[in-house]
């Protein structure tokens, strides 16, 4: 059965292309223009994904994604917006998207994310009690399987000496950063270092479950304790018995959940919904969030109880642009598994390419860069990666036009220094307009066949 896809994008033009080379590539596709459209037509039947124009006539894409998180809680979104809107596109990671891509479109790209979102789907799947055990033991050789990349920062370097210095204790801890630093990674490396590393490392996203069933993923419940309970359900805690529980932003844990959570910590014996036997339960937490849970506690949104339960010991992990010397380190490690992954044979960077990796900011910090590099090796055809094959909001937000050079050091051409100027204004008017090429064409005063032939004398693609 083909999964199902819904775009939303006010622009027919890339609303058609995608739908085109989406439904080429084996999917089931529906445009649409509006979120109002969007929202009617998921009441009648939802897609496995959606994706989603930032900037719509009549909502943004914040409220449509609040509205499909609250009420359609399985359906993956893929935000798409205009480079300047990156660092608003990132926050929308944290409230429920799965992704984000970048103006101009790049059909390969989307494929790509759009495969990566539904095998997360997949692999994300709610484990019924005949394969609860499975998943355990899946749980297990995962863990031992992930490569821990210490970075040469000192920054890097304190986080890691504070994972060797707490993993030997039963200490709960909390890992604080923001989102894509690698906190999961980290908390890994302090259960395999861990006396509980022959045990089951379990990580729940609490800020992907659903409301509804956020208490039954966690603690279980059983059958008949709740509509649609038809069997017995092992939670988190029973499937990370003797090794660790990971609860990766516990900042979003519904004010209920919290104070079971609290329970099962302070009596270590748990009670599955629904049920009136207590059991006891051997777990080690360690949890992860991007909020300041303080300002929570202060506010009254989380349990300052719990709070001080979970915060035994805190690992700060730093912004990736904080941390100039991990990133040639860590682009060369996702270099090499992308070529894994990809069955490329691309060698490294050239220097170009290198210097605009190490300037740009990384608000989506190791996700991002992660991703990038990974798309950037599907869509090179060189031996080596070239500054151009590179992302054009990147080569755009680190372009230093006050001092362009040319290969020999002499000052750049006039030709260069207006080339990179229009293509510079090319995708500020595909930013201004939401990607819409008539409106591009008008705002900067050309007509359409004109901005066509200079989409296709910059490689910038729509």
């Amino acid at each position: 059965m083909k999964k199902e896809i819904l775009i939303v994008d006010d622009d027919p033009d890339i609303g058609s292309l995608l739908k085109r080379y989406l439904e080429k590539n084996g999917f089931a596709v529906n445009n649409l223009h509006s979120g109002m459209e969007a929202l009617k037509q998921m009441t009648s039947g939802t897609p496995n994904l959606l994706l989603l124009d930032y900037r719509l006539p009549d909502f943004s894409g914040e409220e449509i994604l609040e509205k499909v998180t609250a009420d359609y809680p399985s359906v993956k979104v893929i935000i798409i917006t205009g480079y300047g809107d990156v660092k608003t596109a990132i926050k929308t990671i944290k409230q429920g998207a799965f992704d984000f891509v970048t103006k101009p479109i790049r059909p390969d790209d989307i494929l790509l994310r759009v495969q990566e979102a539904l095998k997360t789907t997949e692999d994300t799947s709610i484990p019924t009690p005949k394969t609860a055990k499975n998943r355990k033991s899946k749980s297990k050789s995962n863990t031992n399987s992930v490569r821990f990349i210490a970075g040469h920062s000192e920054s890097s370097k304190r986080v890691l000496k504070n994972a060797k210095l707490v993993a030997p204790t039963e200490m709960s801890v909390m890992i604080v950063g923001e989102t894509g630093t690698g906190k999961e990674y980290v908390a890994k490396k302090i259960h395999e270092m861990s006396n509980r590393s022959g045990k089951a490392f379990e990580a729940v996203d609490c800020g992907a479950l659903p409301e509804n069933l956020s208490g039954s993923t966690l603690f279980g419940h059983v059958k008949g304790a709740f509509t649609g309970a038809v069997t017995d359900k092992t939670g988190s805690f029973e499937l990370a018995a003797g090794g660790t529980l990971f609860l990766d932003e516990i900042g979003n844990l519904s004010y209920e959940n919290q104070m079971r959570l609290l329970r099962v910590l302070e009596e270590r014996t748990l009670t599955k919904l629904g049920d009136t036997k207590a059991r006891e339960v051997d777990v080690r937490i360690i949890s992860a969030t991007n909020d300041d849970l303080l300002e929570k506690v202060q506010k009254g949104k989380f349990r300052e109880d719990l709070y001080h339960r979970i915060n035994e010991f805190k690992v700060e992990i730093a912004p990736i642009r904080q941390r100039k010397a991990d990133i040639k380190l860590f682009a060369r490690h996702f270099l090499q598994d992308a070529n894994n992954e990809l069955g490329k044979k691309i060698k490294g960077f050239d220097e170009r390419a290198l210097n605009l990796i190490l300037k740009y900011p990384w608000y989506g910090n190791l996700r991002e860069l992660k991703n990038t590099i990974k798309r950037t090796v599907l869509l090179e055809e060189n031996e080596v990666i070239k500054a151009d094959s590179l992302p054009q909001e990147m080569i755009l937000s680190t372009e230093d036009f006050s001092n362009i050079k040319s290969e020999q050091g002499e000052v750049e051409t006039l030709k260069r220094a207006v080339e990179l100027a229009e293509k510079r204004a090319i995708i500020k008017a595909f930013k201004e307009t939401g990607g819409n090429k008539s409106d591009a064409a008008k705002l900067l005063d050309v007509d359409r066949k004109t901005l066509y032939n200079k989409l296709a004398r910059y490689k910038i693609e729509i």
